[in-house]
């Protein structure tokens, strides 16, 4: 496991809620808890449980709430080697 990782990763209370600006690539990976993702544009709103993913496809400004206290991280744009 990447401790690099690790120590990067966030905690959101059940109920909050953090807003947040992605590039289109960006992820963000639930590693404990229940998550809610919604952004500016989209219809879609996306759930992550423990272990799920999610790659914003589309620009503007996102809420990350949680829906039970949480982990994840937010991590970069993935790039081809």
């Amino acid at each position: 496991m990447n401790n690099d990782l690790v120590l990067g990763a966030e905690r959101l209370g059940k109920g909050g809620v953090r807003r947040i600006n992605p590039a289109v690539g960006r992820r963000v990976e639930c590693l404990s808890g229940v998550l809610w993702i919604t952004q500016d544009g989209d219809r879609r709103d996306v759930i992550l449980e423990t272990g799920d993913a999610f790659a914003f496809d589309r620009g503007g400004d996102a809420l990350l709430s949680a829906l039970a206290d949480s982990g994840y991280l937010l991590l970069g744009e993935a790039k081809d080697h």
